[in-house]
């Protein structure tokens, strides 16, 4: 199962660490620290607004092959990306990871982030289906958030279609946003994920502002098919499957971004039992 959790900070045009719990109930005790002892760190980034680049993006910790040097990612002063995705495969053995960014502007507020990755399987097990492979079990819904965020802090809304769906076991292969300032973080929380937020960086494809930044990774570019993806790159089930009860979902959408944003979020759940 996957675990996504952040941090932010006021940002900086030098290199500054991105070290504070992000608002609104994250989940980790620590900045830094996964939840249990058996993460393993697969994937971490950082984002700022479209108008305050990232020149620099880094990771420390004390479980790399080379602490002193770090993992260092130089976008330089010419970079026009405000989201930078990073796939990492480091197990944790003792210390907090610490994000750091350098920004090319004015250094305003920036959120980094921790995908985790917990072998271990929570009541509902994870699903992997092939992207596009699931042949006429697929839900498109959209959810409009009921108010906006407050910058840097998570929100939540509630999944729950007009019309409830129909009762059964469903797996998130992904979702779509729109409504987004600049870019963002979606996560999910359900009973049957455990004390797990599984969840994914997302950028807003509807506006050319953020098209302009050329974010090649393929995780932006999987639009819906995030959790898919993840599936196909890190060869584990890592759609979240939960169930759907007669009179609720369940299901509750977690967002953040930098700017006070209302996200439209569009879910691609496919019907597996």
């Amino acid at each position: 199962m996957l675990d996504l959790h952040a941090v932010s900070s006021g940002g900086g045009t030098s290199l500054t660490t991105i070290g504070t719990t992000l608002a609104g109930q994250d989940g980790q005790t620590v900045a830094g620290l996964p939840i249990a002892d058996n993460a393993v760190l697969v994937g971490w980034g950082g984002l700022t607004t479209i108008a305050d680049t990232i020149a620099e993006l880094q990771l420390f910790s004390q479980d790399q092959l080379d602490p002193a040097n770090t993992e260092d990612f130089t976008l330089g002063a010419a970079g026009v990306e405000g989201i930078r995705h990073v796939f990492d495969y480091l197990p944790f053995k003792s210390g907090s990871r610490v994000l750091s960014m350098k920004q090319n502007t004015a250094g305003a507020n920036n959120i980094g982030y921790y995908l985790d990755y917990y072998p271990q399987n929570p009541p509902r097990a994870p699903q992997q289906h092939e992207i596009f492979g699931a042949g006429n079990s697929n839900w498109y819904g959209s959810v409009t958030f009921g108010g906006a965020l407050t910058a840097i802090t998570w929100g939540s809304q509630a999944f729950a279609p007009t019309k409830i769906l129909p009762a059964g076991v469903y797996s998130i292969q992904g979702c779509w946003v729109a409504g987004l300032t600049n870019y963002g973080l979606v996560r999910f929380q359900h009973a049957d994920f455990g004390a797990f937020l599984p969840g994914i960086p997302v950028i807003d494809q509807t506006k050319a502002a953020a098209r302009a930044t050329v974010v090649l990774d393929p995780i932006f570019q999987r639009q819906g098919y995030q959790f898919s993806h993840l599936s196909e790159i890190l060869k584990k089930p890592c759609e979240p499957t939960f169930k759907v009860g007669a009179q609720s979902t369940g299901l509750v959408i977690q967002a953040a971004a930098i700017t006070a944003d209302t996200p439209i979020v569009t879910l691609n759940l496919v019907k597996v039992g």
